[in-house]
């Protein structure tokens, strides 16, 4: 008997589904439960491999259906046994699933990452030239030595503090401009060295030029800071992580 693979969960069950296979080139099907609807298809495994033209055609199944409805996407890999568990899943969800439906409807999630020329790695590899000189000018004096080490790690991180601080002070004031043109937002900083600031966004559709305008508009106030705005992607970072893990088993 053929295993179910779950794409996404819909607020539409009886609106017609794109015209392109599932994986496997299988048919797409729904899987209606009163008032959603999950979008699966037929395969021959309960494991399905995550190659990159497996991984592209979830993506874009999941972003076909965001065309005309509202969408959350259920991650990779997620397959049934058979019909009768995949409905069962909906059914023991479907209150946070119609929450979370009504959380993205009509809207549309965007991505920013913002990079900047001079990563804290150099300022640290500075920092650590500075206490090597420190610590071989002290060879000389061995009483000196520990207290010179101590004063060079001291310095180190105090302007890896400084650092910081500035860092995400600038990322703050490219993310508030944005923010007031948003629902809802995620953002990390610094999580690489070059790396100041990556958002997600969940945007009204009618609000995704005006919110590129602006990115536009903090690049130009920003010369030094290298913007890019991704998307519109389907919300990922806006679903219910605790239902995806469930509905994932």
């Amino acid at each position: 008997m053929a295993a179910l693979y779950l794409y996404a969960i819909t607020d539409r069950p009886k609106a017609p589904l794109p015209s392109m296979p599932g994986l496997e080139d299988a048919p797409l099907c729904k899987l209606a439960c009163q008032d959603l609807a999950g979008v699966i298809s037929s395969v021959t495994t309960t494991q399905v491999q995550a190659t990159e033209s497996n991984l592209w055609q979830h993506e874009a199944i999941v972003e076909a259906l965001m065309a005309d409805r509202a969408v959350l996407p259920v991650r990779f890999g997620t397959v049934f046994s058979n019909e009768a568990a995949a409905q069962a899943e909906l059914l023991t969800h479907q209150a946070d699933l119609i929450a979370s439906l009504n959380r993205v409807r009509g809207r549309v999630e965007l991505g920013l990452r913002v990079l900047r020329p001079t990563p804290f790695a150099a300022l640290r590899g500075q920092a650590t030239n500075d206490e090597r000189e420190t610590v071989a000018l002290a060879q000389s004096a061995p009483a000196s030595r520990g207290r010179a080490y101590l004063m060079a790690r001291l310095e180190e991180e105090q302007r890896a503090r400084v650092e910081r601080q500035q860092a995400e002070a600038l990322a703050a004031e490219v993310h508030a401009p944005l923010a007031r043109l948003v629902v809802e937002s995620v953002q990390q900083v610094l999580v690489t060295p070059r790396l100041l600031l990556t958002a997600a966004y969940l945007v009204e559709r009618d609000r995704v030029e005006a919110f590129r305008q602006e990115v536009a508009a903090l690049s130009s106030a920003h010369p030094a800071l290298s913007l890019l705005c991704t998307g519109p992607w389907p919300p990922y970072n806006f679903v219910d992580l605790r239902t995806q893990v469930e509905l994932g088993g």
